[in-house]
């Protein structure tokens, strides 16, 4: 951390009477309004979801686990953009210390790398636990809970150790504020490829491997299934859920990608800082609204209490629905479906 160049960072503001380095810029500020428009429309829909998983016990299940734990890291990306934006829109501080500039850059190049990096990695391990339920019809929440634990501390501890141990060592560097965050040079070329490799090339591979095993799993049952004329619920389950996790990842690779290629390649432009910033935000907001409607539990219990809005804003009582001719319109909202919930993941 002692090759930071401090001179680059009391560059940030022209007037030499008071730099203040931490302060952003009038038309940064301005432009980062797009920014902090999304993010406050990602934290209202995020609140939604929390309070959703409140108030519907059927979504609190051990098999949704990696989906929350994904969905927290966007709440952290969140408290990471609220932090900077405060930092940088309210200190007016001349001459703030050397180690507040160090952890105030360091912090915000790490954590917003960190928790991005944690998101693709939360991803593989779900999209593992589903093939080996398709491949093996197992069940991992309940017969691996060891490997479980295992799999959310490697998670959450090694991508930290991984950026900050070149930061210890003085393998990187910082090149000034560009935006809202610092911009981290590496020193050796070696670490750059390694962390390039460790962040993108290698989790993006292991998603595409164990997409394609489904892919051909599911692919060689339906032919079996097929010469036989029959296909089973499960089967069916089994190809819709592959479906979704493509159409989500594909999605989601190409809001998430820009901002970790551009970060590893420490590109200091700052329109392209922007840019990817933008996209990164665009996915924490939509991230609850796709995966709602990609998984028919959480999309039941959406539309469970969209229902109960609507009679309450109508003025809808339950005595009143209790008189309707048919008495099974009563429990329709409830979604109960109880030969999904024997299938679910």
């Amino acid at each position: 951390m002692d090759n930071i160049t401090m001179e680059t960072l009391l560059l940030n503001n022209t007037n030499n009477t008071c730099p203040a380095p931490l302060l952003w810029p009038k038309d940064v500020v301005e432009d980062e309004q797009a920014a902090l428009g999304i993010c406050i429309t990602a934290a209202v829909i995020h609140a939604i979801f929390w309070l959703q998983l409140i108030f519907s016990s059927s979504i609190r299940q051990k098999s949704m686990q990696w989906i929350y734990a994904y969905l927290l890291t966007d709440m952290f990306l969140l408290l990471r953009f609220c932090f900077s934006y405060t930092i940088h829109t309210t200190s007016t501080e001349c001459q703030p210390s050397r180690s507040r500039i160090l952890f105030i850059c360091y912090f915000e190049a790490i954590l917003d790398n960190y928790f991005n990096i944690l998101k693709v990695y939360i991803l593989l391990v779900l999209n593992l636990c589903r093939y080996i339920q398709i491949a093996y019809n197992k069940n991992v929440y309940q017969s691996s809970r060891c490997l479980l634990v295992l799999a959310h501390l490697g998670i959450y501890i090694i991508p930290l150790l991984v950026y900050i141990a070149p930061c210890i060592l003085g393998w990187t560097d910082v090149g000034g504020f560009v935006r809202d965050t610092c911009v981290i040079f590496y020193a050796n070329m070696y670490i750059q490829i390694f962390n390039t490799i460790f962040a993108f090339a290698l989790p993006i591979f292991l998603n595409i491997l164990v997409i394609s095993a489904s892919i051909r799993h599911i692919h060689s049952k339906a032919a079996l299934q097929k010469s036989q004329h029959y296909v089973s619920a499960r089967e069916k389950l089994h190809r819709s859920l592959v479906i979704q996790f493509i159409c989500f990842y594909t999605l989601w690779a190409g809001l998430w990608s820009p901002n970790i290629i551009v970060y590893q390649a420490s590109i200091n432009k700052k329109n392209v800082i922007y840019i990817v910033g933008i996209l990164n935000y665009i996915d924490v907001a939509i991230d609850p609204i796709i995966i709602a409607a990609l998984d028919f539990r959480l999309w039941h219990a959406w539309r469970k209490h969209l229902i109960r809005i609507k009679n309450t804003m109508l003025f809808i009582t339950p005595s009143q629905v209790r008189v309707q001719p048919s008495a099974a319109e009563v429990h329709t909202i409830s979604c109960k479906t109880p030969k999904q919930k024997t299938t679910t993941m």
